[in-house]
C-alpha cells in the first residue's frame, strides 16, 4: 500500500502523473462520524482499493486480489455491524422491559398509596 487515497474524480480528470497525487483531506468521502475510527479507516482503505482499480494501475491478477480482500473486508464489516444492531436490539428490549416493570411498580405504588397503605 502505498497510502494514498484516490478519488474516481482524480482518475477521471487529473493527467496519469497527478494520479499518483494524495487526495486532499476535502476530497475524502468518508463520513466525518467514522473518520479515525477503526470503521471509517476500513471504509478508506476499502474505497482507495476500489479507486486503483478503476485507475487500471494494476495488473489483472493484483486487481482479482485486491478485490477478494475487499470482499473479505466487506463481509467483516457486516459481520460487525450485524453484531453491533443484535447487541443494540437486546439493550431495546431490556430498556422496554425496563420501563414496563417500572411502569407496573408506580401503577402498584399509586394503588397503594391511594388505599391509604402507604
Amino acid at each position: 500500500m502505498d497510502g494514498y487515497v484516490y478519488t474516481p474524480r482524480d482518475m477521471r480528470s487529473a493527467p496519469a502523473a497527478a494520479k499518483m497525487a494524495p487526495a486532499s483531506p476535502g476530497d475524502s468521502s468518508s463520513d466525518s462520524q467514522t473518520q479515525g475510527s477503526p470503521r471509517g479507516e476500513t471504509l478508506a482503505h476499502i474505497s482507495s482499493e476500489l479507486a486503483k482499480i478503476t485507475a487500471n494501475m494494476l495488473s489483472r491478477a493484483d486487481k482479482a486480489e485486491m478485490l477478494a480482500e475487499i470482499r473479505t473486508a466487506i463481509r467483516e464489516e457486516v459481520i460487525e455491524v450485524r453484531k453491533d444492531l443484535t447487541a443494540l436490539e437486546h439493550r431495546v428490549e431490556a430498556l422496554e422491559a425496563d420501563r414496563a416493570q417500572t411502569g407496573i411498580s408506580s401503577v402498584a405504588r399509586t394503588a397503594t398509596k391511594n388505599n391509604g397503605l402507604l
